[in-house]
């Protein structure tokens, strides 16, 4: 592969780590953004000093996305590859709100979060992927965004069925400039968001996948990585399901 810049945001978490290490093995340099500077130290234990980059920062703050850029420009080549994977799941006592009991602020906070800076972001780095004529944009949905999800709560549903509906609006823009935008639709994945569950609700959901366990972040890394690779050219404006088998078409 070419040795290519990619950005991916939430990246000291356990999804986001994994999708760095699938990139990193796939030859690419790698930006970790994540507001959590501690942990993105931590992150970038034992991965390639040469070929990492940690960038703290609020991707929703106003000068959050054009700072990010400007600090990734003045060492590496601008990045042709944006994974959004950053996003916010609020539990209260374990269990999301529902209807009647999510505030106002918590639902502006996750569609915030969860669309908006994936709005945000893509449109920073667009105009290098464009002036290149070749771009990877790689939104991270959801099962609960594809499929009845009861635990979910209608703010973390609703953020993430908007992500599909933003990737298919870029895919269909730029598929003339060489960039494709995809989304990957994770089911139960071990994290830190899953481990937030009851434990008796973790355990219905894994009961109802039928391969009988969750999945790694190393497998869910390996879709991104190859949705952000040069044999995916062909591929854009898709969900990738990577759920075990829970939702099947």
């Amino acid at each position: 592969m070419t040795p290519r810049t990619a950005v991916v945001t939430g990246a000291a978490g356990t999804i986001g780590h994994g999708i760095v290490q699938q990139l990193l093995a796939g030859g690419r340099r790698v930006v970790l953004v994540d507001m959590d500077e501690g942990r993105l130290k931590e992150a970038v234990a034992g991965l390639p000093a040469d070929r990492v980059m940690t960038v703290a920062a609020d991707i929703t703050a106003a000068d959050g996305p054009a700072g990010i850029n400007q600090r990734i420009c003045r060492d590496w080549e601008a990045p042709s590859i944006l994974i959004n994977n950053a996003a916010i799941s609020p539990k209260h006592k374990g269990m999301a709100a529902g209807l009647m009991d999510v505030s106002r602020e918590e639902w502006l906070r996750v569609m915030e979060v969860n669309v908006t800076a994936c709005l945000l972001m893509s449109r920073q780095f667009m105009p290098f992927m464009q002036q290149q004529k070749w771009g990877r944009i790689v939104n991270i949905s959801s099962r609960a965004g594809r499929s009845n999800v009861n635990s979910a709560g209608p703010a973390y549903v609703t953020s993430k069925a908007a992500v599909l509906g933003l990737t298919r609006s870029i895919a269909c823009d730029f598929a003339a400039d060489g960039i494709t935008c995809n989304s990957v639709a994770p089911g139960v994945v071990a994290s830190a968001m899953t481990g937030q569950l009851p434990p008796h609700l973790l355990q219905r959901i894994i009961d109802k996948t039928p391969v009988g366990r969750p999945g790694s972040a190393l497998e869910l890394g390996a879709a991104v990585a190859f949705l952000a690779s040069e044999d995916a050219g062909f591929i854009t404006g898709a969900c990738l399901d990577v759920n075990g088998g829970q939702l099947m078409c």
